[in-house]
């Protein structure tokens, strides 16, 4: 099995608009989708995006007989205070490959709204950890940690800056996330689109040395253009810190993939 994105959204997200069948276009034999499950969503007028699941299993299996590839569900679950009883029914009663784990929204505000921009930004970095910090204690039942950065892509912090306003709690998330089986993603949309780049190569190295080994990489595509977008950069950045393996998931199962068998053309 070689190496593929883990990370992306269909039209089964509330923001995307791309057919699955036109990633298959440009996917290896092997393929997964991680579609929105965001209660309260403030992006959508604190309306529930929740994944048509039926609809999506549906169009799975009809894509599986038109093309023979192997395509697998998954589920980005966006936590946010208030909604963690909400999540665990959810995800009790629908089966996926592969699970994501994110924070967007304090109920109040996403991260990425344009307002970001315009406020104190170590203050919005303190409150993004703390928020992350309490939501995945209460919530872990994941296979990947998500975009850890979502919370200052709008923001413009130096890796210093970052180091001393979010290190430590950071470290603490990290601590939960490893304790609970989390890979770490290199979300390349945060690394290059925002510009991230030193924030991976810091946090990277804080979830190695905490004993970390499970490592992702994800485009976040939300349209076929950015498929796989920058993964031989992610790859180029694992080596340089001595990792030298990608991991997928499916229902529940880790496989781990050398980084040397993984094509150049990815």
């Amino acid at each position: 099995m070689l190496y593929y994105d883990q990370h992306v959204h269909t039209d089964f997200s509330f923001d995307s608009d791309e057919k699955m069948e036109n990633y298959l276009k440009v996917s290896g034999d092997d393929f997964v989708s991680t579609e929105h499950l965001e209660f309260n969503n403030l992006d959508a007028d604190k309306k529930d995006s929740i994944p048509d699941y039926t609809g999506y299993v549906t169009e799975i299996e009809r894509l599986k007989k038109a093309t023979g590839k192997r395509i697998y569900k998954g589920v980005e679950i966006g936590v946010s205070a208030g909604q963690i009883d909400r999540i665990k029914d959810y995800m009790a009663h629908h089966a996926f490959d592969l699970r994501l784990l994110s924070f967007h929204q304090n109920g109040e505000m996403d991260f990425q709204d344009e307002q970001v921009a315009h406020l104190d930004p170590l203050k919005v970095t303190q409150e993004y950890y703390q928020m992350m910090w309490q939501g995945i204690n209460e919530y872990h039942d994941a296979d990947v940690l998500a975009h850890f950065d979502y919370g200052v892509r709008r923001l413009n912090l130096t890796s210093g800056q970052f180091a001393t306003t979010a290190g430590v709690l950071l470290t603490k998330i990290f601590k939960v996330a490893i304790e609970n089986n989390m890979a770490f993603e290199l979300n390349t949309k945060s690394m290059y689109k925002y510009r991230n780049i030193g924030l991976y190569d810091y946090a990277i190295e804080i979830y190695k040395q905490l004993g970390g080994k499970r490592y992702t990489i994800g485009s976040d595509a939300h349209d076929v253009t950015n498929y796989e977008n920058h993964f031989q950069d992610a790859l180029a950045m694992l080596k340089a810190h001595d990792i030298h393996h990608v991991n997928v998931f499916r229902q529940g199962a880790m496989t781990v993939i050398p980084i040397d068998n993984v094509p150049e053309d990815l």
